[in-house]
């Protein structure tokens, strides 16, 4: 790990590293710079040989399927776009994983700019509900989808709302 600069990545790595998973089971999204690499790295989690993938949602959206073996999503971030929520949910809550439960987890920071962003993706989707059940926009809404609850929650554990 470069001392000089702080990198989540290395960090994360650092830390599963002392919790006694081995180096060759945890891999970067980063690396697999070409689609043959991107293919080798999605076979080996599929086959259990990679049990930690690390990645953004730009890098592992669309087109990962890896879902095999997932037990656990972790979001370190809260993107600007409902959608991309539901696309890293999508990497694990899907058809062909072996695993009956899976875990989502959600990491804010209390007090923090992660409260805006989750108020702005709530709303986003409370808008976005509103359109796609034929509801006219409005400035208040009685009726809350699943979704935009589950991110005022997040919202307001930020705030130190609990």
């Amino acid at each position: 790990m470069d001392t000089d600069k702080f990198s989540v990545y290395d960090d994360i790595r650092s830390k599963l590293l002392a919790g006694g998973i081995p180096a060759k089971e945890i891999a970067f999204i980063r690396d697999a710079d070409t689609e043959i690499k991107k293919k080798e790295l999605f076979a080996k989690v599929r086959a259990g040989q990679v049990r930690v993938l690390l990645g953004s949602t730009a890098k592992m959206g669309a087109g990962t399927n890896v879902q095999t073996r997932l037990a656990a999503s972790h979001d370190l971030d809260c993107p600007w776009r409902p959608g991309d929520l539901e696309q890293r949910a999508g990497r694990i809550v899907r058809q062909g994983n072996q695993n009956k439960d899976v875990y989502i987890y959600r990491y804010v920071t209390e007090s923090s700019f992660d409260s805006y962003l989750w108020q702005t993706v709530e709303n986003k989707q409370r808008f976005i509900s509103q359109i796609m059940t034929s509801k006219s926009p409005v400035r208040s809404c009685d009726d809350v989808d699943e979704a935009a609850l589950s991110y005022a929650e997040i919202k307001a554990l930020c705030a130190g709302d609990k």
